[in-house]
Order: structure tokens, then sequence, then C-alpha cells
């Protein structure tokens, strides 16, 4: 039997509610007497009891609120990475379904509703009677107040809206209906806001959050200036933590964790609380409770960014000066109270230690780990050459390959070896890239030290001249020499910048500009987990593209002039107003140059406008069938994407 801790009402018993695993009858259904398929209709029928009686439990059990009035695990976890900032709230698994009856968690009323096809899509902001403001995100239906949002889109003439009804509810009234409009599959956000600045986590407001996995572990890493070594966790679980440094103090420290609310472990989210112990002395703790949404910036202070940022779990730091002869104990809680703790003493080597994944994606040699510029000197086996030049293209040294060990090098220490180094010429032949093409590159890199708060650069690379001026850099908190770096990739479908090391943020802006003589189209910019390509909103110039945001991205001249398309449209189900009723679909296509909101979209049937939801995942148009014509007319359907690229369609409405 499984207790949730702090939900002592909640226990499980393969996969079911105490109640409903013992109102289940298993004696009915003997493997033994019974043939296969009369015993696989037994046991269908006993789940359906359970699901049934699942279904007939109270809304709240005990001081618990559930947002369905049933079991639902996390998918997201409160103050999981989002880039730039903390995931706010906490999300819930709707099992792939939308519908879900969403109940108000206390007396209140509806203080604003919004529509937009990203962030959280269709949302309900609920000021409760004690102060708190609960939001519910990615709804498919707001229910009653549906008919508010039409008459204000069929008023303005526009598809996304706010509304502020006022409306009051009962504590377990149903408020709206789950979905998966914004991003993301179906499922439900939930946050718990005490005023414009601060939210909290639900999880500590009496809130169900469900999840019977403790926190993993997947590495740690060491680190003085610009040493660093880094510990799989077979070897931390045996007490052993390699260090870069023998005995010298102080060293810094990173663990990279994740948890899961349940199997198969396919979302992973992050911890409530760290703390880190030397003997018996608490040197350090983190507890992610709160958070204040002016100060999110400071994630990057907290979980180091690493190329493979799409893969299980957060390079957590330990900000506390370490000494390498002691031994630590390192105790980590997710937001259902489960404790994982690991004891370990440093060392120059662990037993067992396996190199632990640092990269995902990457073709260039030059990569960002640990919100650091990593050369992958790795390659140095496969043929590679590396040649270090100073600012006048001068050489420093033939090959870094006869000076470096051949393993994964921070760009710091070859700067701090090679103080003049501005750029770093690698080649390698067609079979030493296992690509069928040689490579003969540029890598631009400046160096820069820990209390350098801005700072203008200005390199070439190849025929590319690229600028950037970047305000607001954070103090460090050790010496280490750091590095910017730039260089070009080839992929089949076109050439792009890397920018390094990604993680580092601005707290004024990174504003860059890029000159490219053989491509002076728009600049794009690459999403890291969705490898997607994404048009600066906000870029200037013609022949030299400048564009300003707050932290270091990948850059494309991207050419782009074909608005998007549509696909053929078909007849599904919405909920509109609580209820599922006919509506019709259709696909939005595009390679670049997304759609920058729902009133992007202009439909009309005639000269009557009609109102239309855009769905941004799938890419999806959708009309409510009662406004569109009969089978056999048309509607017209004006698009206009972030480029700037129009087009309109007239698309024939298909038989039912």
């Amino acid at each position: 039997m499984n207790c949730i801790k702090k939900i002592p009402a909640l226990c499980f018993i393969g996969g079911l509610t105490v109640s409903a695993a013992l109102a289940t009858p298993s004696a009915k259904c003997d493997e033994a007497t019974m043939d296969a398929f009369a015993y696989e209709d037994c046991l269908a029928e006993q789940r359906n009891a359970a699901k049934a009686l699942e279904a007939e439990q109270p809304i709240y059990k005990g001081d618990i609120y559930s947002p369905f009035g049933r079991d639902a695990y996390l998918t997201s976890s409160f103050a999981e990475n989002r880039g730039t900032r903390y995931h706010a709230g906490i999300d819930y698994s709707t099992n792939m379904e939308e519908g879900w009856p969403i109940l108000a968690p206390e007396d209140g009323k509806v203080q604003e509703l919004r529509v937009s096809p990203f962030g959280y899509g269709k949302v309900m902001y609920y000021k409760g009677a004690s102060g708190k403001t609960w939001v519910f995100g990615h709804q498919s239906s707001f229910g009653e107040l549906d008919d508010l949002i039409s008459k204000k889109q069929y008023a303005t003439k526009k598809n996304d809206v706010t509304v502020n009804p006022g409306k009051a509810f009962k504590k377990g009234d149903t408020l709206s209906f789950s979905g998966s409009t914004g991003i993301g599959n179906p499922h439900l956000h939930l946050e718990v806001r005490l005023d414009n600045d601060r939210v909290i986590s639900p999880c500590a407001e009496g809130v169900l959050c469900l999840d019977t996995i403790a926190p993993q572990v997947f590495g740690l890493a060491v680190w003085q200036g610009n040493e660093l070594a880094v510990t799989n966790d077979a070897a931390l679980s045996k007490g052993c933590a390699v260090t870069p440094v023998k005995n010298e103090f102080p060293v810094f420290m990173a663990i990279k964790v994740a948890d899961y609310s349940r199997e198969p472990m396919d979302n992973p989210m992050s911890i409530r609380r760290l703390e880190v112990w030397r003997y018996d002395e608490k040197i350090f703790s983190k507890t992610w409770d709160t958070l204040s949404y002016k100060n999110m910036l400071n994630i990057r202070d907290e979980l180091l960014w690493a190329e493979e940022a799409d893969t299980a779990g957060d390079w957590h730091v330990v900000d506390a000066r370490l000494a390498p002869l002691s031994t630590y104990r390192i105790e980590m809680e997710d937001f259902a109270g489960h404790v994982t703790t690991r004891k370990f003493s440093m060392h120059p080597k662990c037993k067992g230690n396996t190199p632990v994944q640092q990269t995902k994606n990457q073709t260039a040699p030059v990569y960002t780990f640990l919100s650091r510029s990593v050369l992958d000197l790795f390659r140095c086996r496969s043929g590679y050459k590396f040649q270090a030049l100073d600012s006048k293209n001068a050489e420093l040294v033939d090959d870094l390959c006869k000076v470096f060990p051949h393993r994964s090098i921070l760009l710091g220490k070859i700067a701090e070896t090679y103080p003049d180094i501005r750029a770093i010429q690698y080649t390698a032949s067609a079979e030493a890239t296992g690509t069928g093409k040689a490579a003969n590159e540029t890598i631009a890199v400046f160096p820069f030290g820990k209390y350098q708060k801005s700072l203008n650069w200005n390199t070439k690379i190849g025929n590319v001249s690229i600028s950037q001026k970047i305000t607001g850099i954070p103090v460090a908190s050790d010496t280490a020499l750091r590095v910017l770096a730039v260089a070009r990739t080839h992929t089949d479908s076109l050439d792009f910048f890397e920018f390094h090391p990604k993680g580092l943020q601005f707290r004024g802006n990174w504003n860059v500009c890029i000159e490219n003589p053989e491509n002076p189209a728009p600049l794009y910019w690459l999403g890291e987990t969705t490898r997607e390509w994404f048009y600066f909103s906000k870029q200037s110039g013609s022949k030299k593209r400048c564009a300003s945001t707050n932290e270091l991205r990948d850059i494309a001249n991207i050419t782009n002039n074909e608005a998007p398309t549509l696909g053929f449209p078909y007849w599904a189900d919405a909920l509109i107003g609580g209820i599922n009723k006919p509506v019709l679909k259709i696909p939005v296509l595009y390679k670049y140059g997304g759609i920058a909101d729902g009133n992007a979209i202009t439909v009309k049937a005639g000269k009557s406008w009609i109102a239309a939801e855009f769905d941004s995942e799938p890419r999806e148009i959708i009309i409510d069938a009662s406004r569109v014509p009969e089978e056999g007319e048309s509607i017209n359907i004006q698009i206009v994407d972030e480029a700037k690229n129009k087009a309109g369609y007239d698309v024939p409405i298909p038989g039912m």
C-alpha cells in the first residue's frame, strides 16, 4: 500500500483508491476456473465498477481540493524549469481527454476570462473569498460563460478577447471544462496567486498533488574555476563524487534531479526542496513554495543550462562554498513529500563513473554545458583538428588536440591558457565528420571576466559580420574566466549561427546584428526543445538584420515569402457552453513564421464576420457549426503570419 505523504486520506492499492479497491469483488474473477475470455470480461467489469465508484467519491477528501472531484496525477510541478522563468503552477493529466469539469475550490467570483491560441489558451481567473486568485488554463469551454465570450467577439470582431464576468460560484460548483487550448496536449494548468507578483505552490495550499515516485538523481557536477568534473548517479549512490582539484578550497557544485508522478515516467518535473549538509551542519537550503514574477530571472542563477535541456532533469546549483575533504549529504523532496538522499565524499576518481550526457541535437563542436561554453575535443580522436587564433588571425597554437586531453574542455580553460585567443579554426575530413561533408569552420570566441556587466563584441565568421551588445550581465558566483562563442552550423535545410553559453541571463538586453551578404533575409530564432524556428517579432534593418531579447538564441537568416496554407476542412465535436456541439475544423499549414495571435485570422461568410478559434497544437481553425453557411457554400479566410505574409482562401463547406 502506498499512502501519499501530506495527503493521508489518499492511499493506493494497484492504482485504485483504497475505497474502490476494497469494494472490488475480486473473488468473482478466478483465473483457474474461468476461460481466458470470461476472465478478461470479469476484470473489465471490475475496472468499470471501480471507475464508477471513484466518480462517486466526495469532491473534497478532508481538506484536500481536487479540481475534478476525482484523482488526477501531476504532469508538471510548481517551479519547473521554463527557460527564463519558473512554472508558476501545476499541470494535471486528463488522460488525453478534454471536457473534464473543473470545480470551484472555494466560494468566489470569476474575475476574468481570456481567449488566446497561445500560452494559457482559454484561461479563467477566479477570485476566491480567501483573497487568492485561482488560475485555470487551457480550458475547452467556460460553460455558461461562453456566451459572454461570443458576445464580446461579435461586438469587437476579434477572436482573442477578454471579459470580466463577476459571476459568483459556490465551492464545488462547475466552473469550466478542461481542454488543450494554448500550448500542449489536453491537461489542466492550475495556479494560486496571492497578488500581482506572488504565486504559491498549490500543493502547499491543500490541493491534490498525486505523485508516487521519489525524485531521481542523474548526475553531480563539481568545479573550481574552469576545472570541471561530472559524476553519474551510479558512482554517487556508492558515496563517491569526482572533484577536479585535489585539496583546494572552495569548490562549487550542482546536482541534476528530476521528479516523476507515476509510471511510465514520461513527464519529468522539478523538486520542492533541496538541502545540503556537511557532516551535521546544514550549509544550503532552498525551497520552492513561493515565486515572484519580478524575480523569475533568478532561475538562471539556480538552474544551470545544458545543451541537453530537453532531457530529464535540471542542474540545481548548490550556492555554498564547499571543501573537497568533507562528507556531504544532499536531501531532495518533491511536492508530495517523497525524499531522496545522497551521501558522499569527493575523490579524484570514482569506480563505475561513466560519462554523463552533455549534448543533444548538437552538430558543431562547441556547445553549452552548465551555462558555460565547452569545446568537444573528443572529436580529436576521429580526426578533427583545432587551431587557436588571435584577433588578427595569427596562429597561437597549431592544434589544441596536442595541448589538451581528448575530452570536453571548458572554453574558459583554453582562454586561460591562451589569453589572446579570439577564434578557433577547426577542420575535419568527410570521414571524420561522419556526414559525408568535410568541415572547415571558425568558432569566434570572446573571453570576459567575473565583474564585467556589459560588453560590445564585433566579429566575423567567413564573410558574415556579427555584432553583440549585452547589458545587465550578472556577476558570477565564482572568479572563473567566462567565454562567449559563436559558431556556424550547416544543416540540410539551412545554415544558422549558434550562440553560447545559453543560460547566461541578462537583466538588460542582448542586442545582436547579423550582416550576411549571401543571405540578408529576416532573423528567426530556434526553440531549444521544440527545434522549430520562430520569427523575431522585433527586428530592424534590411542589409544588416538586428534583433533584441534578454537571452542568447541560435539564429538563422530565413527567406520566407510563403503565407500559411489550409488543409481540407472536416467536421468534429467540441465543447461550446459546456455541451458537445459540431464544429468545422480547418488545418493550417506553415513551416516558418507562425500566427501571431487569433486576430491574425479573419473568417467571413459573404460580408458577415464569423468568430474563429485558432488552436496552435494542432494548428487548426475551429468554427462553431451554427455560424457557417450550408453545405456547398463557402467561407473566406484571411491569414497574416508573423512575417507579414498574407493570403486569402475560399473554403467550401463540406457535408456532415
